[in-house]
């Protein structure tokens, strides 16, 4: 559950980091009349299936102190979602959430525990942030600042709830205005993910949710 935990914060919030989209059009606009606001936020409807694997580094102060890999899968319908946490390229364990409960499983596939999706969400600080894929929701609680650079596009995003203490960044592809990399900084400490080999609105493999009730 901890691994899970620690590796939903930055990796899922994403949902992916466009390589090549099969239906990457339906978002894109010419790039001199772009409001990536907008552009990003569809995303809501265009966004179907995905499978993306990640790389996840905490740093405190500049020094690491982790680093996790996984892979992620996600099918709107249903509100399906699938995190396995990866060692050497090998399955260690895997969550499951339909955003009513959320399953954890061993390496063999096998339940090992579970816990009620409203009332982990209840013991998050920052709820906005596990609103999986609902990047509309994501920018009404943030005040968004779009910051233009050499490297690409960064939604800097602040929270409106002045209790909340983080920023967050999401770089975006410039074309089609999809999440490449996210950070999240706190005091001294910040969390980043990249994620790499993604497929979006590609057919999902056989029995990736099967756990989920």
């Amino acid at each position: 559950m901890k691994r899970f935990i620690n590796s939903i914060l930055c990796a899922v919030l994403c949902l992916a980091a466009v390589v090549s989209y099969a239906d990457e059009e339906k978002a894109s606009v010419p790039a001199a009349a772009k409001d990536y606001l907008a552009c990003f936020a569809a995303w809501d409807n265009n966004l179907h299936t995905l499978q993306t694997n990640f790389t996840q580094l905490t740093e405190y102060d500049g020094t690491p102190i982790s680093t996790s890999k996984g892979r992620i899968y996600y099918a709107q319908i249903g509100t399906q979602l699938r995190l396995d946490t990866l060692e050497e390229e090998l399955v260690t364990q895997s969550a499951l959430t339909n955003k009513k409960q959320i399953y954890i499983l061993d390496e063999k596939g096998k339940e090992i525990s579970k816990i009620s999706w409203a009332d982990w969400l209840l013991g998050q600080p920052n709820q906005a942030l596990f609103n999986f894929g609902n990047y509309t929701q994501l920018l009404q609680k943030h005040i968004a600042t779009v910051e233009h650079t050499k490297q690409g596009v960064t939604l800097r995003l602040v929270p409106k709830t002045t209790s909340e203490n983080y920023l967050l960044y999401v770089k975006l592809n410039k074309e089609n205005c999809f999440p490449q990399a996210i950070i999240i900084e706190s005091d001294l400490m910040q969390t980043s993910a990249t994620l790499t080999n993604t497929k979006v609105n590609s057919t999902l493999p056989k029995d990736t949710f099967r756990g989920l009730k």
